[in-house]
């Protein structure tokens, strides 16, 4: 955990997970945890890189993985947002309620990355008495959907009214989301395992270049 909220946010989904067993462990949790400690021993080299001419921007990702605890059968939503091309923050979080669909997880995990990110970036004009470009992406169109959509449809009726933060904040132009391919979302990293070639893909785009 240490590690995660440091310098590997590659490693945020798979802590997140396994602390779910910390008061009652098995023999497999124990091997899971070794293979994630084998991971760092051959991935030792990878740290975030904030680069110091780097354009003055936040981005925002935000992905959700539909009913993947199998106890639960609630969603994970995560998040990565960057200044610049850096990483400088992540989340990984069971959903509190069990999602109805894909879109719906998705939208959930939309909210929760729109109030961090507005957070973030009053603190930014802040501390640099200026406004900071941004950009919000999510891989699922339907979820970008009922954010712009105010009416209900089968899709949206069942949503708490929690949920539309993003909503709210998209009419008052506080924020924009715009749609992105699954395959360069880096928040796919927050919810999911994956293979190594897009988890080494990801990364390269999560933790900077020198």
């Amino acid at each position: 955990m240490y590690l995660v909220t440091g310098t590997r946010p590659d490693l945020v989904y798979t802590i997140t997970h396994l602390s779910q067993f910390n008061s009652s462990p098995s023999t497999k949790h124990l091997t899971a945890a070794k293979r994630v400690l084998r991971y760092l021993q051959g991935m030792n080299d990878r740290h975030v890189f904030y680069q110091w001419n780097n354009q003055l921007k936040m981005t925002a990702y935000t992905d959700a993985c539909y009913g993947n605890c199998f106890d639960t059968r609630r969603s994970f939503s995560g998040y990565i947002l960057q200044l610049g091309n850096a990483t400088i923050s992540r989340r990984c979080r069971k959903q509190r309620s069990v999602a109805t669909s894909t879109c719906e997880a998705e939208y959930m995990a939309l909210a929760m990355m729109t109030k961090h990110h507005l957070w973030l970036k009053r603190g930014t004009q802040e501390l640099l008495k200026k406004d900071i470009p941004t950009a919000l992406f999510c891989d699922s169109n339907a979820a970008i959907d009922v954010a712009y959509n105010p009416n209900l449809n089968d899709r949206s009726k069942h949503i708490d009214i929690a949920y539309h933060f993003t909503r709210e904040q998209i009419g008052q132009r506080n924020v924009s989301v715009m749609y992105v391919p699954s395959e360069e979302n880096l928040a796919d990293i927050c919810t999911k395992g994956m293979t190594r070639y897009v988890n080494d893909h990801l990364c390269s785009k999560i933790f900077g270049s020198k």
